[in-house]
């Protein structure tokens, strides 16, 4: 029995070492390649157990999730010549395990080679628009061109011709610029611009042109860049202060304004109510004392009339009213005999 338990032990450590040599797990997060003494032989994109030869070949796994790069923060200078401290962010899928392999190896080297490319693209993009552009709801469409922009990097001509189908390859792009240093943005090569660059590098038909070579970074690094977008967009720490001075200087100035209208306004309501109040006083007043005078016309009117049917009756009624008013018990009143007010005293047929 001894005799079988030494050969045991050695098939079962001989397993131990080489089962985990020769058998790998992909995951349904992770893509694989495998390489024999650094050359490329197959890649596995497909999650599941995974056969290599024990030893010779080696694993490399890379996550086929979407990735985020924080971008460092940095200065950028706007088309109007502010400056602005941009914080953004990054978000790349690995497309091409092999390609991403060779050009940048592992996910912290491409978390940089990312940032540095989208930075570049921040300035250059940053320096065609203005600040107010840059933060306010514009910036989703300088965003979106950011992203665009990132997704193509610039390569030598040499490299175009030797990596890649010529000029006509889709995954290249050729771009003209006649003034680099202005605001304008660059434009594709036509297609017969490009029939000369192809037969010549340096046609004198374009010299008045700069001419870039782009490839994707699909084809170059195995990646795409799925988004891009700004964190924080804030002043400089030594103009900061001064900015936020004069930015509540500007906001008091126009509340400043905004108050002055205001009280201009309100005068010039008050001014034509009061006006109009006036009118309508005026208007009523007028037409009080016309009523009035209306009805003492027709007062005196119809006095007059009944005085004419009865003149004798009106003196008899005046004379008694005249009497309710002076002749009480402590009035002593002294009259002339023939005076008019004693006619219906002394005689009730008031003289008649």
């Amino acid at each position: 029995m001894a005799k079988f338990i030494i050969p045991l032990i050695v098939i079962i450590i001989a397993g131990l070492v080489v089962i985990p040599q020769t058998l790998f797990v992909v995951d349904e997060t992770q893509m694989a390649i495998v390489t024999r003494f650094g050359e490329f032989k197959r890649d596995h994109r497909t999650p599941g157990l995974q056969v290599k030869t024990p030893f010779a070949e080696q694993v490399t796994l890379f996550d086929k999730r979407l990735l985020r790069v924080d971008v460092a923060p940095a200065s950028l200078l706007t088309s109007d010549k502010r400056n602005l401290v941009i914080d953004s962010y990054a978000r790349y899928l690995i497309i091409d395990p092999l390609i991403f392999y060779k050009n940048l190896r592992n996910e912290a080297s491409a978390d940089a080679r990312v940032g540095d490319i989208v930075n570049a693209q921040l300035r250059q993009e940053v320096a065609r628009d203005l600040q107010t552009e840059v933060i306010s709801e514009t910036r989703e469409d300088i965003m979106d061109r950011v992203t665009a922009d990132s997704n193509r990097i610039s390569i030598p001509r040499g490299d175009v011709l030797r990596d890649y189908d010529g000029l006509r390859d889709p995954y290249i792009s050729v771009r003209l610029d006649d003034d680099p240093n202005d605001e304008i943005r660059s434009r594709l090569a036509t297609d017969a611009e490009l029939e000369l660059l192809v037969a010549n590098a340096n046609p004198p038909e374009l010299d008045d042109f700069t001419v870039t070579y782009q490839a994707s970074i699909r084809k170059a690094l195995g990646i795409v860049i799925v988004d891009v977008r700004i964190k924080r967009a804030d002043f400089p720490p030594d103009i900061e202060t001064s900015v936020f001075s004069r930015m509540e200087a500007e906001r008091e100035r126009i509340a400043s304004g905004l108050r002055a209208e205001g009280a201009q306004r309100d005068s010039e309501i008050r001014a034509e109510v009061d006006r109009q109040v006036k009118i309508i006083l005026e208007t009523a007043e007028g037409r009080s004392a016309l009523l009035i005078g209306e009805a003492e016309e027709e007062a005196i009117a119809i006095l007059a009339e009944s005085l004419e049917k009865n003149p004798d009756f009106y003196s008899f009624r005046r004379s008694l009213e005249a009497y309710r008013v002076f002749l009480d018990s402590q009035t002593t009143v002294i009259l002339d005999p023939d005076s008019d007010l004693l006619k219906f005293l002394s005689d009730p047929n008031g003289g008649s």
